[in-house]
């Protein structure tokens, strides 16, 4: 029987008392004075209530992912929830009839229809039934999470990083014009997300001490602020071309947007990527590839210039752990160098122990 049927029996000052978890609550009633006391009174007046309104495994999985999505959806902004309710599209087909009790003892069924997808779906679809799944669990619908039970779901290796060479990025700033051309630069020096730099303003820029703050990000039409616990709200050094570059920039009054749309507010990343940067592209002749590809160009000229992974991290408002993942494989090409810097300090090490021991003499 789960503790909470139960109740939680405690003592006090003066016998015992329970307590017990209903409704985002937790009430309790004292004044027993034994242990057995609390529990009969415990059954005989809030155990059958608490059976009634507790979760029932016989749901579907089909409308607990319902469920799932109206509750987790309220969390997360509506684009996540978009995504997430298309990722699990594949599994509610397959499983949507089965009881989440049948689905519980089924990590083969999951196994086998993992095993089905397609190695560029395989992990997105899976995350998501085990996502859902673990939240059956948390909400005590079910004990065990068969989509975990059926086995790793390792992420597939990351593809190739398009980056931009040095005269790429020359000619890009020139083909975007006064405006975005300083995007550009700006992009590359800084690792900024296209969504990050869409909404920067002129008040994230320390021309004093040559830094950017990172607060906000504007997506899919709306601004949202990063919360100061959040790793993506952080400070970025500008180094001299990005500074030369926001000072190029034409001075307008009508917007606080450093990279402001026609209109004067926050650029729409879909049809600016369509309207400006295809086109400059295009015409700088440069093999297509999306706006990303100026924050992998500022991560691989930050690590050829042996800056560490945990240093880029904070630079990108990101887990080592992904630093790892994108740009393991340049860590790795730096090995030499990073190999060199270690001999050389040990020889400078063995030239101060040698003066030490030498003026001890």
């Amino acid at each position: 029987m789960p503790a909470e049927t139960r109740g939680s029996v405690f003592q006090t000052s003066n016998g015992f008392g329970v307590r017990w978890p209903e409704a985002g609550k937790r009430p309790q009633r004292t004044g027993f004075r034994t242990k057995t006391e609390a529990r009969r009174w415990f059954a005989a007046n809030v155990e059958s209530r608490l059976r009634t309104g507790s979760p029932s495994s016989e749901i579907t999985f089909d409308a607990f992912g319902d469920l799932f999505l109206g509750r987790h959806g309220a969390t997360v902004a509506p684009a996540t929830k978009a995504t997430l309710t298309e990722r699990l599209a594949s599994s509610r087909k397959e499983f949507g009839t089965w009881t989440l009790r049948e689905l519980e003892n089924a990590a083969a069924d999951v196994a086998e229809w993992r095993a089905g997808l397609s190695d560029s779906s395989r992990y997105r679809l899976t995350s998501a039934l085990r996502q859902a799944l673990g939240a059956a669990v948390r909400w005590r619908y079910i004990d065990r999470n068969p989509a975990a039970e059926a086995g790793r779901n390792p992420q597939p290796r990351s593809k190739e990083l398009q980056v931009l060479e040095p005269e790429q990025v020359d000619a890009l700033e020139a083909e975007l014009g006064p405006v975005y051309g300083p995007l550009v630069v700006v992009a590359c020096e800084t690792g900024l997300r296209p969504e990050e730099w869409v909404a920067l303003e002129r008040r994230d820029v320390d021309r004093r001490d040559h830094a950017l703050a990172v607060q906000r990000k504007f997506a899919n039409g709306r601004l949202t602020p990063y919360t100061k616990t959040s790793r993506s709200q952080r400070r970025v050094p500008l180094t001299t071309r990005a500074v030369d570059a926001l000072e190029a920039l034409p001075p307008r009054l009508d917007t606080a947007v450093v990279f402001p749309a026609v209109e004067g507010g926050y650029i729409g990343l879909d049809t600016w990527r369509t309207r400006e940067w295809y086109p400059a592209l295009e015409a700088a002749g440069i093999e297509q590839r999306g706006p990303y590809s100026m924050r992998h160009t500022f991560a691989t000229e930050a690590l050829a210039a042996s800056i560490s992974t945990f240093e880029l991290s904070r630079l990108m408002g990101t887990s080592i752990a992904m630093i790892d993942r994108h740009y393991g494989h340049l860590t790795r090409d730096a090995e030499e160098s990073m190999r060199s810097r270690l001999e050389a300090k040990s020889r400078r090490s063995g030239v101060y122990l040698a003066s030490e021991a030498k003026d001890s003499e």
